[in-house]
């Protein structure tokens, strides 16, 4: 009897863990605040490119389409909480062009599909051409914002992070700033370089947990149902990326959270 007690209270549990991480809408309030933020990243960050021939690709954000999650338990989670921007250098982007439209030309559906869209990153470490892989990794830049994280993890085992190197940097208007070089993963994806910036209470507090992951932890004081944090990467090569850095106001950022 006490072991079906056990089981019932353990299939009750993962039943209200569940429901309970489902999204729920967020208020106008709620909106209103995230809205501010996002703005603010599009006026940061499309407005100042690296010098040369870069221009804005893609760009994704989920303004207007905020909702809350308590997947974390108390603090609250944003659903879609990511604002993302692509540039690409508008030379490499017309050699894409190019490629794709004379692969249309004789029928070659590979070749079109591989040069039809703008990669990300990610991707483009992943090309199995090194030529190819460095003038990409030279050519395109990826912005990607998280808000409202719990942890910042500089690796995590599980899912094949491992870093070469990581040291903190100073940013004028940010608490905590990171230079990161990943090692090459299983999955095909090389060795590659991020630059982060943490806006919010983040704390130079590195550590590591039981599963090996080493990790700063955010510190809520307002329990997470506005925008409290920002985690800024930077997905380029380290002088690019000190040079996006350079440009952004940070401070003007840090102020549309909530304190």
């Amino acid at each position: 009897m006490k072991k079906l007690l056990s089981i019932l209270l353990v299939i009750q549990a993962v039943s209200i863990h569940h429901v309970h991480a489902q999204c729920d809408p967020a208020t106008p309030q709620q909106n209103a605040a995230y809205e501010k933020v996002v703005k603010e990243l599009q006026n940061q960050f499309r407005n100042n490119p690296p010098s040369g021939d870069w221009k804005v690709f893609d760009e994704r954000s989920s303004l207007g389409k905020l909702e809350l999650s308590d997947e974390y338990g108390k603090i609250f989670r944003i659903c879609g909480d990511r604002y993302d921007l692509t540039f690409q250098r508008a030379s490499a982007a017309s050699q894409q062009k190019a490629r794709a439209d004379s692969a249309k030309a004789i029928g070659d559906t590979i070749t079109q599909q591989q040069h039809s869209f703008v990669m990300s990153t990610d991707s483009v470490y992943r090309e199995s051409d090194p030529n190819r892989t460095s003038n990409m990794a030279q050519s395109t830049v990826d912005i990607n914002v998280e808000m409202n994280a719990g942890n910042y993890r500089v690796e995590e085992p599980i899912s094949n992070r491992f870093a070469a190197s990581y040291k903190t940097i100073p940013v004028k208007g940010a608490p905590l700033a990171l230079q990161i070089m990943l090692k090459p993963n299983d999955a095909g994806v090389a060795s590659r370089p991020e630059t982060v910036v943490l806006l919010g209470n983040w704390k130079n507090n590195l550590q590591k947990n039981p599963r090996g992951d080493k990790l700063y932890h955010y510190s809520y004081k307002k329990g997470g149902t506005m925008i409290e944090n920002m985690i800024v990467t930077i997905k380029a090569p380290f002088d690019v990326a000190n040079e996006i850095i350079k440009k952004i106001d940070w401070q003007a950022l840090s102020n549309t959270l909530t304190k």
